[in-house]
């Protein structure tokens, strides 16, 4: 059979032209629409075709079949087709049943079992450690990205405070202008009153160290009365540095901490031994603080190990039960925060603030204004680098607290273990840079002093001379 294809305008038009040219028994196969016209796809018997024509597409046993009546017909070839199949599928059955039987062993289940985890091991593994690495990379990134947001915070914070202690303080000395301006004071004061309102003091201390300073007519009496009123003011009891327990260090950023946690690491392993000292750096996610860490105290030779998180600082603690003394760092951001989660997780633990000896009033504020933490002692940060303590003298003069340490240097050894508050009273002093104009007054007095007596002498040979 073979499928033509007739178009017309409509269907009835394309059922008679098909009618006409292929007969009354065409078969329709499909009717469709094309391009508005009707197609038809009809089914057409082909002609018989001759023997010797039809030759090279019959197979060669269908024919020389042994009925010549059957040759062209489909259905017999079909058939002798169909039997020859059978034949030949029974003699191959045949064929396999004479063969020997060979038995054919099943593979071992065993084997398939170690082959098979072999992929698993090879295979899953390094994806599973791959999505563990970019995991743990995701959360580090969003850890930092929330330790600086958190930074940022502080920062801000930070600098409102100091904005408005400036504006607390500007308001104060407008008050106070008026009332100093009125009080008579000694014209040889005057460079004093002048170096006391240029430096950073605040407004209350100034205006007490003014008045102190009032009933004198002498710079130098009127600044060692200066100092026996800031020396009895600031007086503190002093505390030893910690040589045993667990001791907590904290306070602001940049304040000093990791350093002093290395000098007092220092100082205990030289009198205890490294191997009875730890310092434990505490949720601490600066870039390079843990670094830093490890290379402050590969020098003294104590042993550091980090904690992430409360409930591993506690595991830390409990294991190392039997150290003489254990040194926490812990960071400037949240700083509240953390020292709450060391007193939730650790008992008898003493906490210390650390500031550096040239803060001002509001980073000084900052640290001692919660009243959940109790401070064991206050370590001094950065003696040798603070020229204008007066932040520092008006709150030790306001609160009680206990001055253990301070640091001077920069080597690790710079550690002075008995400070006296006297010296930072002296360090105030000598910034308000009046003790060269006394070296210079001393010495032009002790000038006039020599040349008044070189004039007596010379007059006291001239009277004596014409007597002679």
């Amino acid at each position: 059979m073979e499928l033509k294809r007739i178009l017309a305008r409509d269907a009835r038009a394309a059922n008679e032209k098909a009618i006409a040219q292929f007969g009354s028994d065409v078969m329709i196969i499909s009717s469709s629409q094309v391009n508005g016209m009707t197609e038809l796809i009809v089914a057409v018997d082909l002609p018989p075709m001759p023997t010797e024509e039809a030759e090279p597409y019959l197979k060669h046993e269908f024919a020389r079949a042994p009925h010549a009546e059957s040759k062209g017909k489909f259905d017999v070839l079909l058939g002798q087709n169909l039997e020859d199949n059978k034949r030949s599928a029974r003699q191959s059955q045949a064929t396999q049943a004479t063969q020997p039987i060979v038995e054919v062993k099943p593979k071992p289940k065993a084997a398939f079992v170690a082959t098979k985890p072999a992929e698993v091991k090879t295979q899953q593994p390094s994806q599973d450690r791959v999505s563990e690495q970019a995991q743990a990379q995701y959360l580090a990134q969003v850890q930092a990205q929330k330790q600086d947001s958190e930074r940022v915070r502080e920062v801000v914070s930070q600098v409102r405070e100091e904005l408005a202690s400036l504006r607390r303080e500007f308001k104060l000395s407008q008050q106070v202008a008026a009332w100093q301006g009125s009080m008579p004071l000694h014209p040889a004061l005057g460079p004093l009153r002048d170096a006391l309102n240029d430096a950073p003091i605040p407004v209350a201390l100034r205006a007490l160290l003014i008045d102190t300073i009032k009933d004198f007519d002498n710079l130098q009496e009127a600044m060692s009365s200066l100092k026996r009123q800031l020396a009895h003011t600031i007086e503190q009891q002093t505390v030893v540095a910690p040589k045993s327990g667990v001791h907590v260090l904290a306070g602001p950023s940049g304040a000093g901490k990791s350093m002093m946690v290395a000098r007092l690491a220092n100082l205990a392993a030289q009198q205890a031994g490294s191997e009875k000292v730890l310092v434990v750096s505490f949720h601490d996610q600066r870039a390079g603080a843990w670094s830093q860490t490890q290379l402050l105290c590969a020098h003294s030779g104590v042993d550091c190990v980090r904690a992430t998180s409360a409930g591993t600082l506690k595991l830390l603690l409990e294991e190392n039960d039997g150290r003489q003394l254990i040194l926490i760092d812990t960071p400037g951001v949240q700083m509240n925060e953390r020292l709450a989660d060391i007193r939730a997780v650790a008992k008898n633990v003493e906490f210390h603030a650390v500031v550096p000896a040239d803060s001002s009033s509001a980073t000084i504020r900052r640290v001692f204004e919660n009243t959940d933490n109790v401070w064991s002692s206050l370590m001094l940060s950065k003696l040798d680098e603070s020229s204008q303590p007066w932040a520092l003298l008006q709150f030790l003069s306001d609160r009680t607290v206990a001055v253990s340490v301070a640091s001077q240097g920069e080597r690790a050894a710079d550690l002075l273990q008995e400070l006296s508050l006297s010296d930072l009273v002296d360090c105030a002093l000598d910034g308000l840079g009046l003790a060269k104009q006394n070296s210079q007054s001393d010495r032009e007095s002790a000038l006039s002093a020599l040349a008044g007596s070189k004039l007596a002498e010379l007059s006291a040979r001239t009277q004596t001379e014409p007597q002679a």
